[in-house]
């Protein structure tokens, strides 16, 4: 009896045993599935995502043209322009009062002009027209028939500004199938079978009936989430099969054993017991050890996650800043041309009503910049995240830092909040990047602007601290020693403990979605950790922040008293030869320099600039963009070395992923986007050292 109970017994707990183990192996499956859906659904969003940024450049055009003949005229260029390398974009259109009124490219015209889309069949059609028309945000139509063929989705959004004769919505057509392939350079490996759900949660890539109770990532597009269902191909229980047959076969192992030892030793039940208890101790200890490593594998899952979740933002950071950094250098660059020439105007027309009505232009002049100083700040923080920035640590007086881009936070923060700065009358040296610290500074106190949304004051002040023990308080656990403190003040909304405890990750935001990209705050703590700083946070909900930055404060010398007098960007009529393969940008770099008085010549890349070299043109300065078809600045550079040609070379580059920037004394840089004051100043800098 002694024995069968035994037998019972171990049968019993070798059945239940199994079955928490099984279980433990399917959960530790399920988060292997959704670490390898993770990237793939990321590459959807990013594929979507540029699109929307098409989209919001369409909306940004039909606002910006002057007459409705202007748009009609710009229209085909621009859209060719955004269809330029846009995976999958089969039309472009402009709708007004339900109506297609322009499409593009020109097949479309001759049948959809005029279509009135509120009277389309389809209901699902005359649905989203409408839900654009009265929406502050993108519509998404789809997956349906095209009028142009195939299957796809439809992206609309409202014009901002809406005036008597120009168009009401802009559309974008997708064809599902490029824009699929595209994505699927984030390949899902073949064991794990995949299907993507609509924000209706229709199918549309593969059979719901396919996965059985699948893991779900969500995908974030527009007006409405998608989702990706994921299981194991042969089911979860067949994909743990393989893991699960070894401690089976131990436990099975462990019964037979058990039953034999009862069998065997009739009469001696003392040493029996013992005999079990030690078999059962070693058991336990078997299941500690299992548990254990499923822990620690199930960890370092986690971070591989993790660390394939920030590979795949480092690499669309890297992919787009050049392009979008070609683009603000453009925009920025016309924009301050064309207000230099508003503010000349209105002084020679003095007093007279054309003067009064210069008034609008400028201020529309305005808040074209102030949105090119937030592309420009959300590009800086891309790479600084991605760690394709590039980092000179100098010597830099922290006052100066907040000095120069004072002008560039009052635009950012708007005119409802009072922006004050407070500098210590010292200097305060400190070895870092001079660009990253004002980056610091820029997200500070735009962070500090969002908890500002009925106005009120922010204030920057700079000081020294010297302390000869750890600092406690605001402050506490600050090592001893000589500091700069770098403070930023807000009498906003607050924030509770839970929120400041996680206000440094990256992701993390308090925001709506499509308000917020949760980087501002982690790179700050990147660039400062980086420097060999700290940041601390004190605040308390209804009371306001403050957020303070620590630096390691360098020996004072008399070269921090006074701060170098700039550059001037006067012309002695030098010669430049500028190259670049953006004929916009080029036009604009050109027409900076010839106002300051240079003469320019140009080339359309390093293989144009070194045979008008060779034929004999000699230039006083070479300004060549890094990344060009053919021959790149870097291979033009050195081609000038070997002809023994004596001249400088200053490089200008947004950070193309993958690109050599120069890292050493015998040519100057400049980065992407920049001011026609930045680059006249740069210039003139290389002149004279040269001279």
């Amino acid at each position: 009896m002694a024995a069968l109970l035994t037998f019972v017994g171990a049968l019993l707990l070798g059945i239940a045993f199994d079955r928490w183990y099984r279980e433990s192996l399917i959960e530790r499956e399920r988060e292997r599935v959704r670490s390898y859906v993770a990237p793939y659904a990321v590459a959807i969003e990013g594929v979507f995502n540029r699109h929307v940024g098409r989209l919001a450049g369409l909306v940004a055009f039909v606002d910006a043209q002057p007459s409705v003949e202007a748009m009609r005229t710009a229209f085909p260029t621009i859209a060719e322009g955004l269809r330029t390398a846009a995976t999958g974009l089969r039309a472009i259109q402009l709708n007004r009062e339900g109506r297609i009124v322009a499409t593009y490219p020109a097949a479309d015209s001759l049948r959809l002009l005029g279509y009135d889309l509120l009277s389309d069949p389809r209901a699902e059609i005359r649905d989203g027209v409408q839900r654009a028309m009265d929406a502050e945000h993108m519509i998404i139509t789809g997956p349906i028939a095209l009028l142009q063929g195939g299957t796809g989705l439809i992206l609309r959004q409202r014009v901002s500004n809406v005036r008597a004769g120009f168009p009401d919505l802009v559309t974008m057509v997708l064809d599902l199938g490029p824009v699929f392939e595209e994505a699927d350079g984030a390949a899902v490996p073949a064991t794990v079978r995949t299907v993507l759900l609509d924000r209706r949660g229709q199918s549309m890539r593969g059979e719901p009936a396919d996965v059985s109770e699948p893991t779900m990532t969500p995908v974030r597009i527009g007006d409405g989430d998608w989702t990706v269902l994921a299981s194991p191909v042969g089911g979860w229980g067949e994909s743990v099969e393989a893991d699960l047959r070894p401690t089976r076969a131990a436990t099975l192992v462990i019964i037979v054993l058990l039953t034999s030892l009862a069998f065997g030793v009739v009469g001696r039940e003392e040493t029996l017991r013992e005999a079990v208890t030690g078999r059962t101790r070693e058991l336990a200890r078997a299941n500690d050890d299992l548990r254990r490593e499923g822990e620690e594998r199930l960890q370092l899952e986690e971070r591989l996650l993790h660390s394939q979740k920030m590979e795949a933002v480092g690499t669309l950071a890297g992919g787009i800043a050049h392009d979008f950094n070609n683009l603000l250098t453009a925009i920025v660059g016309f924009a301050q041309l064309s207000e230099q020439q508003v503010m000349g105007l209105q002084n020679a027309l003095a007093g007279s009503a054309e003067s009064r009505s210069l008034v609008d232009l400028r201020q529309d002049l305005t808040e074209i910049l102030k949105a090119a100083d937030r592309a420009s700040l959300l590009t800086a923080q891309l790479l600084a995240f991605s760690r394709r920035q590039t980092i000179t640590p100098s010597r830099v007086n922290m006052n100066g830092i907040v000095h120069d881009i004072q002008r560039m936070l009052r635009r950012l923060i708007g005119e409802q909040v009072l922006l004050v700065t407070e500098a210590t009358p010292q200097p305060l040296p400190v070895m870092a990047d001079g660009g990253q610290l004002a980056q610091v500074v820029v997200n500070l106190v735009v962070n500090a602007r969002d908890a500002l949304p009925n106005g009120g004051t922010i204030r920057v002040t700079t000081t020294a601290l010297d302390t000869d023990t750890v600092s406690e308080g605001l402050l506490g656990g600050l090592p001893a020693g000589q500091w700069v403190l770098l403070s930023v003040e807000d009498d906003g909304i607050g924030m509770p403990a839970d929120i400041v405890a996680r206000m440094w990750e990256p992701f993390f935001t308090t925001k709506q979605l499509g308000d917020g990209t949760g980087l501002g705050l982690s790179t700050v703590y990147g660039i400062v950790t980086q420097a060999g700083g700290h940041v601390f946070c004190d605040s308390t909900p209804g009371r306001g922040t403050t957020v303070t930055v620590a630096l390691p404060r360098l020996a004072h010398t008399p070269g921090d008293v006074v701060e170098a007098p700039p550059v001037t960007g006067t012309s002695d009529g030098e010669v430049i030869l500028v190259v670049e393969d953006e004929a916009g940008l080029r036009r604009l770099v050109s027409e900076i320099l010839r106002r300051k008085g240079y003469q320019v010549q140009v080339a359309q890349d390093g293989a144009d600039a070194l045979e008008q070299l060779a034929a004999g043109f000699t230039p006083d300065l070479v300004l060549t963009d890094v990344v060009m078809p053919r021959m790149g600045g870097r291979e033009l550079a050195d081609a000038i070395v070997e002809h023994g040609w004596q001249f400088p070379v200053l490089f200008m580059s947004g950070y193309q992923a993958g690109e050599e920037l120069p890292d050493d004394e015998e040519h100057a840089f400049i980065g992407k986007p920049f001011t026609p004051e930045a680059l006249v100043s740069r210039v003139r800098k290389v002149l004279v050292t040269r001279i």
